[in-house]
């Protein structure tokens, strides 16, 4: 649970990803933010049919209370974040459908390096990615409405809130199967909220 930023697309050139990582590492440098550098050059400079299931290419920055945020791609030059790689090197297969999914949950890193990180994103999609998408759960991506941000970040967390206020004060009843606590607890929880 927690406002996330899930996007994907490709490398434009290979060429291209040590000027990527430049850019995404002065970001990083001017925000304070901590970084980590992958593989910073494709073999012979261009991308591979065949996967390459021991390397991931780019960068990953760290804005503090968020997830990893990757922009980092496999050996073919589709974007993929570290959770997705690690779970590939682990099942030794690739599963199309979520290795090239990048998420990063920034809910507690606060709207403000929410917005900073969707123009980054904004930023290099157009200088260096081809198909690329995004689904903001904030909507900043869709809309460069900040004032929603702020209330969706507001709505966020007063849903986790809650949530975390009812596990606190609304006790299991003795018989009460899981299933059952869980759809009493929402109903007490969305009464509240309204």
């Amino acid at each position: 649970m927690g406002l996330t930023i899930h996007y994907k697309g490709e490398l434009k050139n290979a060429s291209d990803l040590k000027s990527l990582i430049d850019t995404v590492k002065d970001v990083a440098k001017a925000e304070k933010w901590d970084y980590f550098v992958f593989e910073e050059q494709f073999e012979n400079n261009s991308f591979s049919e065949i996967i390459d299931k021991e390397n991931l290419f780019g960068i990953m920055i760290s804005p503090p209370k968020c997830d990893p945020f990757c922009i980092s791609f496999l050996s073919n030059g589709k974007m993929s974040g570290i959770i997705n790689f690690n779970v590939m090197q682990k099942e030794g297969e690739i599963n199309e459908d979520l290795i090239y999914a990048v998420f990063s949950k920034t809910q507690y890193s606060g709207y403000e390096n929410h917005k900073k990180l969707i123009l980054l994103l904004d930023h290099i999609s157009i200088k260096y990615l081809k198909s690329f998408e995004c689904i903001d759960e904030g909507y900043y991506w869709e809309t460069r409405d900040e004032d929603l941000l702020k209330k969706t970040f507001e709505k966020y967390t007063n849903l986790i809130d809650s949530f975390t206020s009812s596990i606190e004060m609304i006790t299991i009843n003795e018989g009460e199967n899981l299933e059952d606590y869980l759809t009493r607890m929402a109903e007490i929880t969305n009464k509240n909220l309204k």
